[in-house]
């Protein structure tokens, strides 16, 4: 068969101007200029520019350890009078080494492509490159002649592969939308523009499907031979990406071997599609049941990731396996693509999430729980083991400044109850512990609805699955989002106070002492007292889970703040809905302790039904 010249991923400079300012990600130095008449990155003599970034570093180790990418290769296309160095890192202990290999000069008058081998013996998982772009003779004797002495026309990460280990590879993308054509609609575009409508080999290997959970695109908006609409009944996120999993595995014509689940809000670049690709088709066999998961970055700190692979905490909480990560730094490159011993219970998040179609199990198919929890369920349930690489990413909005009482309190704990009942996953984890501890808190926040919602997912999770058998989830959530606080502009909801919104999150200078803090427990912060015995303050404190118990202790009432968007909600004492609250906590966790076992054995029962194919055309109206 031969061997050829396989792309890995491409060397990006220009980007759109949605991370022009985090330039950093790409390359580190002098700024490039960009020749459209000749579609070349330009520099000026004695300019300096390295590629060690989170877009443009090589992970060898890892493409050498998942794929039978051995030979790899930088190809750039160039032309100019410059010096060129790869070199890479590796952690020594808590130190990060450099690793420097031989420098080599080139003077091409002509536009040139060059190759240069990545060392197989190096001690570096990551590699990267540098360039000085030297002074000519002639630019010598003029120190401030600009004129371009650099051109880059384009550049890649390859490697030199047997024809006959490249996989067959064919990815169906799956994104599910309601009502959001703003974002489908840019997102469409963008891949048409600098995917479809490109060289790039992997644009023949993906076809996408938008499910349209809101029912409000054309069709004939977005019709190609890459892509598709399908209408769906609003059955949520979960009936969404199901309906795409059920298309996909039953697309004799296209015959997937992987579905790709993303979010529709995200901003994406293309890049990733083809760093996916090609990860895939070089995967070696003892890896390719293996999810792929994208990372998230915020999209109000497009620099910042906010996790890959993420895993339910002890506490019945969910997040990253590894801590937020800046971007714009060598070092979170580096340690970013370190392999670590995941924690139990990790999970790919639907952001974007690669699945083998080989895993995708007609009788074990997700859950119908609208949104939240799906994602987590279907990974502990198929026991994924996981792939991620640097730049693989989506950026999405960050939870905090999207924070909405009714999914995170009601629609998240109640999920977690269904998940942990039906599939039997995360049973170390004590989520109506979780649940319980919320309670209390936001009843000592004076978070009436936000006790209302708490209570409402363990009464709806004690009802049993009945109500999972047809689709109620929009009208579910439509009634509990009315318990949802209204924020409105804070100047317009409290005047008699100035917001510091910088200090929103930040912990109060004189934490509480300990005979505070018992109190402060034991009256639920003074709702058991007398109003003699408040503070005849306002609080000023965040919106969302962020508590800080001496920020609000003993005050008269409380304004909750979203920081981000400068919008509040005055939280009121009211004496007779705390003691009704809390009359109805120990009803209703009364009856969930009296009655778990029955309960738990009814949806694992119910389970047995609601993740097959048949009951989902049922569902779905397929």
């Amino acid at each position: 068969m031969g061997n050829v010249r396989f792309k890995l991923q491409n060397i990006i400079i220009e980007n759109s101007r949605n991370l022009d300012e985090h330039w950093q990600m790409m390359y580190r130095g002098d700024r490039f200029k960009y020749d459209k008449l000749i579609s070349a990155h330009t520099l000026a003599a004695g300019s300096f520019v390295e590629f060690f970034t989170y877009f443009n570093t090589c992970s060898a180790a890892k493409w050498r350890k998942y794929t039978n990418a051995n030979s790899i290769s930088l190809n750039l296309t160039c032309r100019g009078h410059f010096r060129i160095q790869m070199f890479g890192h590796y952690t020594n202990g808590n130190h990060i080494s450099r690793e420097n290999f031989e420098p080599i000069e080139y003077d091409l008058p002509e536009k040139t492509e060059i190759c240069l081998s990545v060392p197989s013996d190096m001690r570096s998982s990551v590699v990267g490159f540098q360039i000085d772009v030297l002074k000519s003779e002639e630019a010598a004797e003029d120190e401030d002649k600009k004129e371009p002495a650099f051109y880059l026309y384009e550049g890649s990460w390859t490697a030199l592969i047997d024809n006959s280990l490249i996989n067959d590879i064919r990815i169906a993308l799956t994104t599910v939308t309601f009502r959001k054509e703003e974002y489908i609609t840019s997102n469409m575009a963008l891949l048409e523009r600098e995917l479809f409508y490109t060289d790039e080999p992997a644009k023949n290997h993906i076809k996408v499907r938008i499910i349209d959970n809101g029912r409000t695109l054309d069709p004939e908006d977005f019709e190609s031979e890459y892509m598709e609409v399908v209408p769906n009944e609003n059955t949520g996120s979960s009936g969404g990406y199901t309906r795409g999993m059920i298309e996909a595995i039953n697309d004799t014509a296209f015959n997937p071997t992987h579905v790709l689940l993303m979010d529709d809000d995200v901003f994406v670049l293309p890049e990733s599609f083809v760093r996916t690709y090609s990860l895939l088709a070089l995967l070696k066999p003892e890896y390719d049941e293996r999810f792929l998961s994208g990372a998230m970055l915020y999209d109000e700190r497009m620099n910042v990731q906010h996790g890959d692979i993420c895993f339910v905490h002890d506490d019945g909480s969910y997040g990253p396996n590894k801590p937020d990560c800046d971007m714009h730094l060598l070092d979170a490159v580096l340690r970013n693509e370190q392999e670590i011993k995941l924690q139990p219970n990790s999970y790919a998040g639907w952001w974007y999430c690669c699945v083998p179609v080989r895993k995708i199990d007609r009788s074990h198919l997700p859950l119908p729980l609208f949104i939240r929890g799906d994602d987590v369920e279907f990974s502990l349930a198929n026991h994924a083991e996981f792939l991620t690489l640097n730049g693989i990413c989506i950026w999405h909005r960050g939870f905090t400044t999207k924070f909405s009482a009714c999914l995170e309190l009601y629609m998240v704990h109640r999920n977690s109850l269904i998940i942990q009942a039906m599939s039997g996953i995360c049973r170390n984890i004590d989520f109506i512990g979780r649940i319980d501890g919320f309670f209390w808190k936001e009843l000592s926040r004076l978070a009436y609805n936000n006790c209302e919602l708490l209570l409402d997912a363990v009464e709806e999770f004690c009802g049993g699955p009945s109500f999972l058998f047809s689709p109620q989830g929009e009208q579910i959530m439509r009634e509990h989002s009315q318990k949802n606080e209204v924020m409105l502009p804070a100047a317009s909801v409290y005047r008699d106070i100035p917001i510091d919104y910088d200090s929103i999150y930040r912990r109060s200078e004189t934490p509480l002492t300990e005979k505070e803090q018992r109190r402060y427990e034991k009256t639920c912060n003074g709702q058991t007292l007398t109003n003699a015995s408040l503070k005849d303050t306002i609080a000023v404190i965040a919106y969302d889970w962020f508590d800080d118990p001496a920020k609000q202790y003993m005050a008269k009432n409380i304004l909750a703040v979203n920081a981000f968007d400068h919008t509040a909600h005055l939280r009121v004492r009211d004496k007779a809905r705390f003691k009704e609250l809390v009359a109805r906590h120990k009803r209703v966790m009364t009856y969930y302790f009296t009655n778990k076992e029955q309960i738990e054995q009814e949806y694992r029962e119910a389970a047995k039904t609601l993740k097959t194919e048949t009951f989902w055309r049922k569902y779905l109206g397929m």
